[in-house]
């Protein structure tokens, strides 16, 4: 009988084991933005999904404030809902984890989407979208 239990222990314990690695694997998946379950798009915002190299920090009506991925860029310019806006900071290099300030007076209030287009040194034409809400 001892054998028994114990074949069945070994079975329980290997068997668990695999299993609470998988759960932990799609945890840490979720947490990281990869699996998205039931939604197309970030669960935050104002927030730039995982791929961008920004991470949000505040905004108003006036300006967004934003933190540098590990990789200088260079601003290029800044659309509202499609169009160009007018904001301080667009064509500014900025190093690796600095802090980006775009002052766009008055362009930012209420529900707002906006698209910054960006490059790094190799020239390649990038763009992070976000929605900010009710400044």
């Amino acid at each position: 009988m001892a054998k028994k239990a114990q074949a069945a222990m070994e079975f329980l314990m290997t068997y668990g084991i695999a299993i609470l690695i998988v759960v932990g694997v799609i945890a840490a998946l979720y947490a990281m933005g990869i699996l998205r379950i039931g939604r197309g798009g970030p669960s935050c915002s104002p927030c730039f999904p995982a791929g961008t190299e920004f991470q949000y920090v505040d905004h108003n009506k006036d300006t967004l404030v934003l933190i540098n991925g590990p990789y200088e860029l260079t601003i290029q310019r800044v659309l509202k809902d499609g169009s160009q806006i007018t904001c301080t900071g667009t064509g500014t290099t900025y190093q690796p984890n600095s802090r980006i300030t775009l002052n766009c007076i008055g362009q930012l209030g209420g529900d707002v989407n906006i698209a910054i287009e960006y490059y790094r040194t190799e020239g390649v034409i990038k763009t992070a979208y976000a929605t900010l809400h009710g400044a």
